[in-house]
């Protein structure tokens, strides 16, 4: 069963607006500077998928495989270039604005009001980062795994509706384990005591198989790549499990920011959460029904998204919450039916209406998600000269923000040294250098800081295991040397802290620092 009755929802100057609108505003956005670390997160690492070099095989991941393999799929079928890049965004963004629209409906919001409110959630969700992103991704897809949960708990005997729950679950999981652990469990808990409740006992056995079916994908996987089960356990569970406990232990938030941060989010909810209890007390509905449960489930995505958010110490992304708490909240105040019905609709579209404009201007014209504040984007300049797969971007990064033609001369000059190399490994966080290059830069990671976020440090329980990992990548590709670009200013202990000082010799030039290697002393 598909998410609406098409007879009745499907309305083609809605639908054809809202694609041609999210689509269009991601894909203006998107190429708005860049910030090498987030906007090529996945570029080089698809770009590798269709070389034969997999994430945890061959380079050390955290999470983001389903977005690795996505991406690839889209270089495939397209090309390998920045407009395939963001093609790939861009269209995941009209697909949630979309299905946002008829979720909305399907709560019995009028039509004009949910393309309303879907447009407004297509200027905050994918435009923020504008390039595919790993917590963007799993966020979206626990999104879509909320709108059809809230269709299965009302249909339990639609068995497709829970197959597309589950689906939806494992691509988000897949995506970043946090925050999707956290919802995953909370509504677990939530759909389990509602099917329970209702002796609703099928969609467990639809649950079960699916499962089933899922875990023979992972397996099949497995075999087709030649990894090892324990490999992919450890890089995207165990150890970013190690990392998130340390945050837990550090958590620390005052109630200001917390407000200040999630205000907009917070109104709606509270005020749903009074007028859910409310009905509760005046026996209108139970805590048992599929009304209350949905509610629940909608709560726990935001409480999960909100606690990531707080933990991760990102940027904030979800403000795409804001639009669609309050399409929540004005379904349920038009069943109500108040005298001022009118004036509360009027108060709340004017509401958001700022709300977006607000955000808009600071993440998607200031690009704070990828720390272009107060950067003159008119100061750009194009990055067609480094290469014609990466035309159409608007050149300037925060590093450069005075002399944006000069990191482009210099990335030239480093791609003209890198296609005379052989038997390197690159460490870098401009992941696109690999796609424009003749030579296999070999980078075992995906991205590089300080903060154990991409690695283990050397406390970290798994730090030996990924010394291991780095010594293995070394004597497969027979590596002579190391190269760091001496502009990215890397801390060089990132890779020398696996050897002693008599394993290396250290060398720059005017583009490179570059280590020499003993190979006696990685065998």
């Amino acid at each position: 069963m598909s998410m609406v009755n098409f007879k009745k929802l499907i309305n083609f100057p809605y639908l054809i607006l809202i694609i041609l609108i999210s689509f269009s505003i991601n894909w203006k956005y998107a190429s708005y500077g860049v910030f090498p670390i987030d906007t090529f997160f996945h570029y080089d690492s698809a770009y590798r998928i269709l070389n034969g070099e997999y994430p945890i095989k061959d380079y050390w991941v955290v999470s983001g495989i389903f977005v690795d393999f996505l991406q690839a799929i889209f270089f495939k079928v397209i090309n390998v270039s920045w407009h395939s890049y963001i093609f790939h965004s861009s269209i995941l963004n009209a697909l949630f604005s979309v299905l946002t629209f008829y979720f909305l409906i399907n709560v019995n919001l009028k039509k004009k009001f949910a393309f309303f409110y879907s447009i407004s959630f297509s200027i905050l969700a994918y435009p923020v980062s504008g390039t595919p992103f790993v917590d963007l991704h799993a966020a979206f897809f626990c999104l879509l795994a909320t709108y059809f949960s809230i269709l299965a708990i009302k249909k339990p005997k639609n068995y497709l509706n829970w197959f597309l729950v589950v689906s939806f679950y494992v691509f988000a999981f897949f995506s970043k384990i946090v925050p999707t652990a956290y919802f995953l469990i909370l509504n677990s808990l939530v759909i389990s005591w509602y099917l329970l409740l209702n002796k609703e006992f099928k969609p467990f056995i639809t649950i079960f198989l699916s499962l089933l079916f899922y875990v023979f994908i992972i397996f099949l996987f497995l075999n087709f790549i030649n990894l090892e089960l324990n490999s992919l356990y450890i890089q995207l569970i165990d150890y970013p499990l190690s990392i998130g406990s340390g945050r837990f232990d550090a958590f620390k938030i005052s109630f200001e920011t917390f407000v200040n941060n999630y205000k907009f989010i917070l109104i709606p909810i509270l005020i749903l959460f009074y007028f859910k209890i409310n009905n509760v007390f005046k026996n209108k509905i139970k805590f048992s029904s599929s009304n209350f449960i949905s509610f629940l489930i909608f709560l726990n995505l935001c409480g999960s998204l909100i606690l990531h958010q707080i933990l991760t110490k990102n940027q904030i992304f979800i403000y795409f919450l804001v639009p669609l708490s309050f399409g929540l909240l004005q379904a349920e105040i038009e069943k109500i039916n108040f005298k001022s019905i009118k004036k509360i609709n009027c108060a709340i579209l004017l509401l958001v209406i700022f709300v977006t404009i607000k955000y808009h201007i600071r993440y998607n014209e200031n690009r704070k998600f990828h720390e272009l504040v107060n950067i003159d984007i008119s100061e750009h300049t194009v990055s067609a000269p480094l290469d014609k797969s990466l035309k159409g971007i608007l050149w300037i990064s925060p590093t450069y923000k005075k002399n944006a033609e000069s990191e482009i001369d210099m990335l030239k000059k480093i791609k003209f040294q890198l296609n005379k190399k052989k038997n390197i490994m690159l460490i870098s966080n401009y992941s696109f250098l690999n796609s424009i290059t003749s030579t296999n830069l070999n980078s075992p990671n995906r991205a590089y800081t300080y903060d154990g976020s991409t690695e283990p440090l050397p406390k970290n329980k798994y730090f030996n295991y990924y010394k291991n990992f780095i010594f293995q990548k070394l004597r497969e590709k027979n590596i002579n040397e190391v190269y760091f670009i001496k502009e990215e200013n890397f801390d060089y202990k990132i890779f020398t802290k696996f050897l002693t000082k008599d394993c290396y010799s250290k060398h720059e030039d005017n583009l490179f620092v570059f280590f020499k290697l003993d190979k006696k002393c990685i065998v």
